[in-house]
């Protein structure tokens, strides 16, 4: 990608767009929408409803950049894959862009906190760690 990667961020929009929204539209769901700023430099990152295209949206420091593609074979991963994330790495980026898809692992919090009290109940205790 011709983008600066060092210490960007990537912000998922949470709702399928409708994907003849431009520059103007894509900006008010960023700052209304959203709650962000785009001047600082963060990556905004739009899903359609029919997983053909995508588009981006972010401020280099010179104007807004408008990125647009549509997939030629295959389809995008759909928005709902993505269940609650808002925010992605780079390389999930890249991943996104190039038509793959993006799992993470899904923690069991209540199970992983069972295991912290019961190393804690042995004698085990954080600084050990």
């Amino acid at each position: 990608m011709f983008i600066e990667t060092k210490g960007l961020r990537v912000f998922i929009y949470q709702e399928v767009i409708d994907m003849r929204s431009g520059f103007e539209k894509l900006h008010h769901f960023i700052r209304d929408k959203m709650r962000n700023n785009i001047n600082q430099g963060h990556l905004y990152l739009f899903f359609g409803k029919n997983r053909k295209r995508l588009k981006a949206l972010f401020y280099d420091g010179t104007g807004l950049v408008f990125i647009s593609k549509r997939i030629e074979r295959g389809r995008f991963m759909a928005r709902v894959e993505l269940g609650e994330i808002t925010e992605i790495s780079t390389q999930e980026l890249k991943q996104i862009f190039n038509g793959g898809l993006i799992i993470r692992p899904q923690v069991d919090r209540s199970s992983v906190t069972q295991v912290g009290q019961a190393l804690l109940s042995k004698g085990f205790d954080q600084e050990s760690f």
